[in-house]
């Protein structure tokens, strides 16, 4: 894992109000839709905590994920991590609802490196850290949760790639009822953390 804080070119902040989201095309209509239409029902509800993406100087939003507590079936889980948790009818989850990156953004930043920009990267690992210290300090969540929408059969076209193989190279895992809803133990992430020297 990267220890994107060393990276001063962007931040990660709570979204407000403030931030502009007039721009933002990440080429998937629902991501679109969400940040520039839906979250501030869903953050003022506080159903939601939405993460921006944005440079230093300016509040424009290149990119962002939203996060939310969840309780998932235990036995939606594969049996082998079952017999890793309390036999609980529920399990406590954090949701990674959706995460999307304006690909003009993208763009801009690979004409100036000429390299390919890993901000979907960085914000998982921004997400995932954020899931770690809310599990070991404000409510515990056994596992991370995400559902990898399937882009538009037109998105695809287009050229948009299924999240799905960029969450499972990550070490999210399906739910046996459904491949979309990926799984990643709690202690996992932690384990991978520390091999990283990040905590």
């Amino acid at each position: 894992m990267a220890k994107q804080a060393e990276d001063q070119s962007y931040k990660i902040d709570l979204w407000t109000p403030e931030h502009d989201a007039t721009d933002f095309s990440s080429g998937m209509a629902s991501i679109d839709k969400y940040i520039k239409s839906q979250v501030q029902r869903d953050v003022s509800s506080r159903a939601s905590l939405v993460f921006v993406h944005t440079e230093p100087e300016n509040k424009i939003i290149r990119a962002y994920y939203s996060l939310s507590a969840i309780g998932l079936v235990f036995a939606e889980l594969p049996e082998k991590v079952q017999k890793k948790l309390p036999r609980y009818p529920q399990v406590g989850a954090t949701l990674l609802g959706r995460l999307g990156v304006d690909q003009n953004y993208r763009t801009s930043l690979l004409d100036k490196s000429g390299e390919k920009p890993r901000l979907c990267e960085h914000l998982l690992v921004d997400a995932q850290w954020r899931t770690l210290q809310g599990a070991t300090t404000t409510a515990g969540a056994a596992l991370m949760l995400i559902y990898a929408e399937r882009p538009a059969d037109e998105e695809l076209a287009s050229g948009i790639l299924d999240p799905l193989t960029f969450y499972t190279q990550y070490g999210f895992a399906p739910l046996p009822s459904n491949e979309r809803r990926l799984f990643k133990l709690t202690r996992v992430i932690e384990r991978e953390f520390s091999e990283a020297g990040l905590i």
